[in-house]
């Protein structure tokens, strides 16, 4: 995968979500314009993209997620995304359903876009 664009309302505003999670799990941005970030993992790709445009996908069936390099990852992930107001957040915690040691946070953006931080050993 080279990169994935995620649309959404405001810029500005769901940077108040990724600023608190991101670097947590090794992103940092890269590149930034008023109606445009991406975050980058050590400088490689995949990198991930929100560009507002006034056409959020919101609400889609679609997930994206996120390894942790380890299980506190996914604990200091989840406490900073509740505190910048993540919506429908569920976890941190097994999740037995997709694996014995399948741990992890699921949260929505401010738009409805659904996200996962997850840690296992696979």
């Amino acid at each position: 995968m080279h990169h994935v664009d995620v649309h959404v309302r405001s810029v500005p505003r769901v940077r108040t979500l990724l600023d608190a999670f991101m670097p947590i799990i090794g992103y940092e941005v890269r590149n930034e314009e008023t109606d445009f970030v991406s975050y980058w993992r050590d400088e490689k790709r995949p990198a991930i993209g929100f560009i507002e445009d006034g056409t959020p996908v919101g609400n889609s069936p679609l997930r994206i997620a996120f390894a942790a390099t380890q299980i506190a990852d996914v604990d200091a992930a989840a406490r900073a995304v509740i505190a910048a107001g993540a919506r429908n957040v569920d976890g941190p915690g097994i999740h037995p359903e997709y694996g014995d040691d399948y741990y992890a946070v699921f949260f929505e953006d401010f738009d409805g876009n659904k996200f996962e931080i997850v840690h296992d050993s696979e």
